[in-house]
């Protein structure tokens, strides 16, 4: 029988020889050889899936003391306030400050919870509640802090903390690298700094933590035996402005953004955060996972790198597992067998709301426009769908050497007919190829596919056709439209000019004070129409809820960008619509009937088993009739139902 006991920091856990395969379970368990017994991180999540996996545990006195006082001291409290809507004790003068009554809640819940994931949904105040949170600890315990965010929403949050917390100073990272470390090192002599950072800047003024067999590269200054020639610029081991900053919080914002724990962003956000000067991490996102519940380590190894040390055995653990067609392994959801003991280590760090539960919105009706390939474009897609390549019109060839680029190029020969257009690279291209050191002829001869294609989405387009029909029925109401691809937004951009339709544009190449103009005309009413790409107004364009309809031509493969767009105008504020509208517009029988719409269903299904909102809404009674017809709409829809 397995006993466990506190030592130096850690659990010594003693099992026999039987037990070996079991204690490998539990994440973070490592064999000591001097004492010829398991260590286990001193955390109630280790207390926990250590429970689990011996359930006739022994526990020694010190641990039995220590797992106490944390359930009692943090455990319990934070469960009991993670589950509220409205705080126990009304305040008057906090409600004065304009907070809603739950926002009041989320605060505490942070206070208490110390590092947590808040993961309420899109469009109930995440950041002001945050904010208050910071201002409430004061300035000694909560600053200096850091804000990790999108690009897009870095001058939200300095507009938002120059109002919830003043006495706060926001230094917004941006400009080239020169005027970034000039930032960053003002702000690093200011004890009341709020650095705001967009989340791929991290890597390049941070040093990189390791994640399972990647090689970090080194310099010379940090490992004799590093790389020669290397800058510690370049070197991702070398401490740099972000590092040893002081940061007492770290905020990510949009944290589902790292869910892959191999790339340098995330690896980056994790070595600021696990700083030792950070005393709280809090990640916020109203979609904790992207696919499956894999994609939750990642974001929970920030908030809380012990209790969440290894993806490998989490995943054993806590997924469940199927077998695909190639022989590997995919998640497919929650484990049954362990559901309750995930949930358990999982709750006192994560808390999550609805608007269902909070406010009273409006109901969202959602409606489909089915439309038809023109002749050309429909052959093209056929040609495609079936043998990887087409002939278009200008006799140029359309081609989609994998799956990847199969699926974009479907996606955009549903939308409209394109042109091609092959130019040459320029043989620099492939200067890094080792045949380019043996002189540039040469190169040429091994190197022949030295063409690239650029891909043109060009009239006539059907899905337009049907933009324009939804806007003469619409007559002067405002509305949003949106799109995964830019040529497309450019191709209605320009028949809306045609037509004279003041409209606005928020696209990549469009700049930041531009597209705070544009926001700023439609909310005053100047324009009738924002379109904008998932990619550049997804997340961080707040404010159109002043409309009440939204024309969606293409959806994303990615569960997140939909939901992100969809709570553009869908959020606090809505309130005053007796009705919201989203139109999607489809084209029949192509993928996104027959594929994406499937594939988009099952990713919301493995989301609910993370964020439990149809379970807990039903177990409230909240508008579980309305709830239930909108999942059937939502589900006749994905499944392609005209």
């Amino acid at each position: 029988m397995a006993y466990a006991e506190c030592r130096d920091g850690s659990i010594a856990v003693q099992t026999v020889w039987t037990e070996k395969e079991l204690i490998k379970q539990v994440p973070g368990s490592r064999w000591n050889p001097d004492s010829r017994d398991w260590e286990l991180p001193l955390t109630w999540a280790s207390c926990v899936t250590a429970r689990g996996v011996f359930p006739d545990l022994r526990v020694g006195p010190e641990l039995a003391r220590w797992a106490w006082e944390d359930f009692h001291g943090r455990v319990e409290p934070v469960t009991a306030v993670r589950e509220l809507l409205e705080p126990v004790v009304a305040d008057p003068a906090r409600d004065a400050h304009g907070l809603r009554r739950f926002q009041e809640v989320d605060v505490e819940f942070m206070r208490l919870g110390g590092s947590v994931l808040l993961a309420n949904d899109m469009g109930l105040g995440k950041t002001i509640s945050v904010l208050t949170a910071l201002r409430r600890l004061g300035r000694e315990r909560a600053l200096p802090a850091l804000v990790i965010c999108p690009n897009s929403t870095k001058t939200a949050w300095e507009k938002h903390a120059r109002n919830w917390y003043p006495d706060a100073r926001p230094y917004v990272v941006h400009g080239g690298a020169a005027g970034r470390r000039k930032i960053l090192a003002a702000a690093a002599e200011n004890p009341r700094a709020l650095v705001i950072i967009n989340l791929e800047s991290v890597r390049l003024f941070s040093r990189l933590t390791g994640f399972g067999s990647i090689r970090l590269a080194r310099c010379r200054a940090c490992d004799s035996r590093g790389e020669e020639g290397l800058t510690a610029s370049r070197c991702e081991v070398h401490p740099k402005e972000l590092n040893g900053f002081g940061f007492q919080t770290v905020v990510l914002d949009e944290a589902h953004r790292i869910k892959e724990p191999s790339s340098k962003q995330t690896r980056a956000c994790w070595a600021v955060g696990h700083d030792p000067s950070v005393q709280r991490r809090w990640a916020l996102t109203g979609t904790p996972i992207a696919n499956h519940v894999g994609d939750l380590w990642s974001v929970m190894h920030f908030v809380a790198p012990t209790e969440y040390p290894v993806k490998g055995k989490f995943v054993d653990r806590y997924a469940l597992q199927s077998w695909n067609p190639f022989g590997g392994l995919d998640i497919v959801g929650v484990n049954p067998h362990a559901r309750e003991e995930f949930y358990k280590i999982l709750d006192p760090r994560f808390r999550r709301l609805t608007k269902a539960e909070v406010l009273d919105l409006p109901p969202k009706i959602r409606s489909q426009r089915w439309v038809d390939m023109s002749a050309k474009q429909k052959r093209a897609y056929d040609d495609l769908a079936a043998g990887a390549l087409t002939v278009l019109e200008n006799g140029q060839v359309l081609v989609a050497p994998g799956n990847l680029d199969a699926s974009i190029r479907l996606l955009q020969l549903a939308s409209s007919y394109c042109d091609v257009e092959w130019i040459e690279r320029p043989l620099t291209v492939h200067a890094k190829c080792k045949c380019y050191a043996s002189g540039l002829d040469r190169h040429a001869e091994r190197c022949p596919l030295r063409l690239k294609m650029i891909l043109t989405l060009r009239e006539p387009s059907p899905k337009l056709d049907a933009l324009e029909e939804v806007h003469d029925e619409l007559g002067p109401r405002q509305y949003v439209v949106s799109a995964m691809h830019r040529k497309l937004i450019e191709l209605a951009a320009a028949r809306y000019e045609k037509r004279k339709i003041p409209f606005g544009l928020i696209t990549g190449p469009v700049g930041e004070y531009e597209r705070e103009r544009v926001r700023e005309r439609f909310i005053a009413g100047e324009l009738q129409v924002i379109m904008f790409t998932l990619a550049a107004g997804g997340t961080g364009l707040d404010g159109l809820q002043v409309c009440d309809t939204m024309v969606r031509l293409q959806r994303s493969w990615s569960m997140i960008d939909n939901f992100q767009a969809e709570d553009r105008y869908y959020r606090i504020g809505s309130e005053v619509h007796d009705s919201v509208h989203l139109i999607d517009i489809v084209t029949r029988g192509t993928t996104e009937e027959t594929e994406q719409m499937p594939r988009l269903l099952e990713k919301s299904e493995r989301l609910d088993e993370i964020t439990r909102d149809r379970a807990r809404l039903a177990a409230a009674d909240a508008r579980r009739a309305e709830l239930d017809a909108e999942y059937d709409l939502i589900v006749n829809s994905d499944l392609g139902v005209p």
